[in-house]
């Protein structure tokens, strides 16, 4: 069985930036989850 994670990094001011939040996305893959998909939103 594939576990399959798509992800969603949003920031919401000017000030800030994706880096932080990229950690989820390779946390996902270190716990083994195929990524399908990552969505990325900066204000």
């Amino acid at each position: 069985m594939v576990k399959a994670a798509r992800v969603y990094l949003r920031v919401s001011t000017e000030e800030q930036d994706l880096a932080r939040q990229e950690a989820i996305v390779a946390g996902a893959r270190a716990a083994g989850f195929y990524v399908a998909a990552v969505y990325r939103e900066k204000a």
